[in-house]
């Protein structure tokens, strides 16, 4: 494939889109567009570009999985349709992701300035772990193969949580959200809105009665480090952490773990430097396989639209 044709690439986030035309990796003309639940994909674009004369490819990517070539945002009624997308743009090259899969592709060849060091353990492999904090939790790996990458796609964020230690506020808070699901999966906690059930159990534990979105939990907890809300960042970061480590595993991520989103960007200045990485590193069996992969943390909120742009059939 020709990685210079003119592509139209566009990351559908929970809450905003991302898009913009690329030759290459070099993206231009980008815009940032917040939308609602009500939203619709071909709309979205076609405010952003109605002539595709000049458009080769369509690379598109967006915060949930992948089924029948049709992408249900997580937390959101829009729907993603390559089909539709297809027939709008009339471009017959078009490739849809998820938003974690989309980003791997950008890994192999991200740059220092686009992410700071958590753990600087020793790169021992080609294969990398992506996970992406935010209305939901998207994971993927891709492993760097010569001259191409070759990305493993699935629903990691649907793993079970992660195990805490007993007689801590960390198990007491997951017991009792338990009581109200099924099954407590990574994502139902590690999320924007997992923080949200995170900061309601431990008033309920302190019978304090007090609802507030992720929003509010974090501007709170960036002005006040003794209040709930900030206990509440701390159980989501310990959650993080140590579910970095078993996707670590997973992938075999001995390259590395790259972690994303707005919501880290913002939590992890303000939290205990060591809180993240302490969760991270591990005790017992595999030990020094997990505590030497480099732990990095993105800093570059276009990560996953340059992987559209990245992209090699």
């Amino acid at each position: 494939m020709n990685n210079q044709l003119k592509k139209l690439v566009a990351d559908f986030g929970g809450t905003h889109l991302r898009i913009g035309i690329s030759n290459g990796l070099e993206i231009n003309n980008i815009s940032k567009i917040r939308y609602n639940n009500e939203a619709s994909s071909i709309k979205l674009i076609s405010n952003y570009i109605n002539d595709f004369k000049d458009i080769d490819q369509i690379r598109i990517c967006a915060a949930g999985p992948i089924e029948n070539e049709k992408i249900e945002i997580t937390n959101s009624n829009l729907i993603i349709s390559k089909k539709e997308i297809s027939e709008f743009s009339k471009i017959d090259d078009v490739v849809i992701f998820n938003d974690a899969e989309a980003a791997c592709n950008y890994l192999p060849v991200i740059k220092k300035e686009s992410y700071k060091t958590v753990n600087y353990g020793k790169s021992l492999n080609n294969n990398f772990a992506y996970i992406a904090l935010g209305t939901g939790l998207g994971v993927s790996g891709v492993q760097k193969l010569k001259n191409k990458s070759v990305v493993f796609s699935g629903e990691g964020g649907y793993c079970h949580i992660p195990y805490t230690a007993n007689d801590t506020i960390s198990r007491d808070v997951i017991n009792i959200i338990q009581d109200d699901y099924p099954r407590i999966s990574s994502e139902r906690l590690i999320s924007g809105p997992g923080l949200s059930l995170i900061f309601k159990a431990l008033c309920l534990l302190k019978d304090y009665k007090l609802n507030l979105s992720s929003e509010e939990i974090v501007l709170n907890a960036v002005k006040n480090k003794k209040g709930f809300e900030y206990d509440a960042c701390k159980i989501l970061f310990e959650l993080l952490g140590k579910f970095s480590a078993s996707i670590a595993l997973v992938y075999g991520a001995r390259g590395g773990v790259f972690l994303s989103g707005g919501l880290l960007e913002r939590l992890f200045p303000i939290l205990p430097n060591d809180l993240l990485l302490k969760n991270f590193l591990i005790n017992g069996r595999m030990q020094e396989y997990v505590n030497n992969i480099p732990l990095h943390i993105i800093n570059d909120d276009l990560v996953s639209l340059k992987g559209c742009a990245a992209y090699q059939e």
